[in-house]
């Protein structure tokens, strides 16, 4: 080789190296992103929506599972099912229909809530059930929230509770307990369940593993812990990444009723093949929606849009939902659900 092809080829190289490295600089330093916020639907006057866990189908179809009181201005909450149409003007939201109930008595006959569907085959009482759905209940108007399980043959119902409800249970009623939960199936076996718990401080955010394909065999794994994240948090998978969106109460957070909802729900992701466990600081924030964002002072009780095992539909977009309310007096009144379209594919440079 002479030594003009030589130069040639050092230059070259020096490009290439340089155009990756800072390809790599680029994406590790890239800046959070605004989300297109959208309204999506809502009960009515008098009624709340929020906690949506929301599956897209093969057929497009949206299923947005919500809590929802059923009486106008009386605070008891249900688990709703509002179906999404696609549309050439975006979805067209069905009326809500109540799919599940507080019992009549027991460990969860004042409120249900934070519902999670997955299609997950289970066998109960010598059916086969299709689908499971977690949910929160309580049995006291304040703390002592529970977790339980209802099955399905279809997505849409009619839905049936476990007999041996609570699935993960609470004993102090002096606290406010476990729910808040979501999951990923892992195989045919086994999900993993996310969830708020207040059983010790400072490790609010807690996952576990558990078999859960026969009900007359359930297996509940160790209760693991992400630090520092915040209890209200939900996450999914796609090929590359693990993503989470939490509800948080940043710096600029108004002590204005109501005080516990958060004023941010936030994105945040690590690669799939790092540990899950990792604390919330080693998760790089991919952007957020707050005040500037929705136009509202609350932000709060994200969920994402996934298939029906909890797996991204593709890793060109993230599609947030979250619930909007005002702060004062009507703020209950005000729960009505938007979506954040997040474009991952600019994000991550894919273009």
């Amino acid at each position: 080789m002479n030594n003009k092809n030589i130069f040639i080829y050092l230059v070259l190289m020096i490009l290439f190296f340089g155009c990756k490295n800072n390809e790599s600089i680029n994406n590790s330093n890239l800046k959070t992103i605004v989300p297109q916020i959208q309204y999506e639907f809502g009960g009515g006057a008098g009624l709340y929506n929020y906690a949506p866990s929301v599956i897209e189908d093969k057929y497009r179809t949206r299923y947005a599972f919500v809590c929802q009181n059923k009486n106008p201005f009386e605070i008891i909450d249900y688990v709703y099912l509002f179906k999404g149409i696609p549309t050439t003007n975006g979805y067209k939201w069905q009326p809500g229909t109540r799919i599940v109930d507080p019992s009549v008595e027991g460990w969860d006959h004042i409120h249900i809530c934070d519902p999670d569907v997955r299609e997950f085959t289970t066998n109960y009482k010598g059916e086969t059930y299709n689908w499971i759905m977690t949910y929160l209940g309580v049995d006291q108007w304040q703390n002592h929230n529970q977790i339980g399980l209802a099955m399905s043959k279809t997505i849409e119902g009619p839905w049936i509770k476990y007999d041996g409800n609570p699935l993960i249970s609470y004993a102090d009623t002096t606290k406010w307990g476990v729910g808040q939960s979501t999951s990923i199936v892992l195989d045919s076996t086994s999900i993993r369940l996310f969830y708020h718990s207040t059983l010790k401080p400072g490790k609010s955010f807690v996952f576990r593993d558990i078999k859960l394909d026969n009900l007359n065999d359930i297996v509940l794994g160790e209760e693991k812990y992400i630090p520092g994240m915040s209890g209200n948090s939900y996450p999914a998978m796609s090929e590359n990444y693990i993503f989470i969106v939490s509800e948080e109460r940043k710096a600029d957070y108004e002590k204005i009723i109501p005080t516990w909802v958060g004023n941010y729900s936030t994105l945040r992701y690590i690669k799939r093949n790092e540990d899950i466990s990792l604390p919330v600081e080693e998760w790089t924030e991919i952007g957020h929606v707050g005040p500037d964002q929705s136009g509202f002072p609350r932000n709060h009780n994200p969920g994402i849009l996934t298939d029906s095992k909890g797996y991204m539909l593709n890793e060109d977009e993230l599609i947030m939902y979250f619930t909007t309310a005002v702060t004062g007096e009507d703020w209950l009144w005000s729960y009505d659900l938007y979506s954040a379209r997040f474009d991952l594919k600019k994000y991550f440079n894919h273009e």
